[in-house]
Parts: structure tokens; C-alpha cells; sequence
């Protein structure tokens, strides 16, 4: 062999072993990040809540039933049994619609698209003062802390009549 060939092969081995070496790094990387979303998923199935679980104040209710007579009562009507288009807000409609969904499902439909004539208007703060008297009026007990304007704490929150599972 000629000295090119010879460092040409040489220089092919290296090349072979930074790929190897680079390889390793990101195949490392990935199971490490993977790791990570583990560790984070059952840290939130562990932290996971439902309506049963009193995540509203009576207070943050009162507040909600002032902003639901002001902004949703003329379509959904003072009783909540809805009109029209505007679906019930109680009750069996009020659950076969929302069984098993977030409050930041609930949260995201009522702030993006409530009150029909002015969407959006609504502040984070007084759509969940809302939530919170929907679900009073729905009979979900109420707690000692307020729903706050924290997405992904209500993605955690499951809207159901059914107890929590204990956790294992």
C-alpha cells in the first residue's frame, strides 16, 4: 500500500469512529429525554384531579355566578338549561358533553368563543369564575383553593361525577 491509501484508510477510520462516537451521544440523548417524559407523565397521572375533588371556591363561584347572569344567561338562561343554540350548562346534557374532558377544554371553548355575540371578551380570571360556578350548579363540591389560570394544571383537572382512582 502507498502512504495515500494508507492514510486515506486511516483517515476513513476515523471518520468511522467520530460517527460511532456521535452516534452514541445522541442515541444517549434520546433516551434520556425519553426517560424525562416518563418521569413527567406519571408525575402527572400521580397529580391528576377531578371535579370530585372541590378545585373551585365557593367564593370563586359567587364571583362566577355574578359573570355568568351579566354575560351567559340570555342565551344559556338563568337555570342553565340552554336555548336554541346555546347547549345546556346542567345536568345530564351538561355531562354527556363534558364527561371525561379537561376544565382547559371547558376553559379554552368558554374563553375563545363565549359570549356568542363578543368571543373572546372574557379575561382568563372571569372565565374561570364561571367554570366555577358551572360547576357549583352542577353540584361538584367546592375546595379550598381557587381554579387558576394555570393551562397545564387544567389539563389535569377531568371533569367527572365518577371518584378518582387511588394512586398505586
Amino acid at each position: 500500500m502507498d502512504s495515500a491509501n494508507i492514510t486515506y484508510a486511516s483517515q476513513t477510520k476515523a471518520f468511522a469512529k467520530r460517527v460511532r462516537a456521535f452516534a452514541a451521544v445522541v442515541f444517549a440523548g434520546v433516551m434520556v429525554a425519553a426517560g424525562v417524559g416518563a418521569i413527567r407523565a406519571a408525575k402527572a397521572a400521580d397529580t391528576a384531579k377531578t371535579t370530585m375533588d372541590g378545585v373551585y371556591t365557593a367564593e370563586q363561584a359567587q364571583r362566577g355566578k355574578a359573570q355568568y347572569s351579566q354575560s351567559c344567561a340570555t342565551c344559556h338562561m338563568d337555570d342553565l338549561s340552554g336555548s336554541g343554540q346555546a347547549l345546556p350548562l346542567a345536568g345530564d346534557a351538561f355531562m354527556g358533553t363534558w364527561e371525561g374532558q379537561s376544565v382547559a377544554d371547558l376553559m379554552g371553548l368558554i374563553h375563545d368563543t363565549m359570549p356568542q355575540d363578543k368571543p373572546g371578551t372574557l379575561t382568563p380570571d372571569q372565565t374561570l369564575d364561571t367554570i366555577a360556578y358551572l360547576l357549583q350548579y352542577n353540584q361538584f363540591p367546592a375546595g379550598k383553593e381557587e381554579l387558576k389560570n394555570d393551562p397545564n394544571e387544567l389539563k389535569t383537572i377531568i371533569i367527572t361525577k365518577k371518584a378518582a382512582t387511588p394512586a398505586k
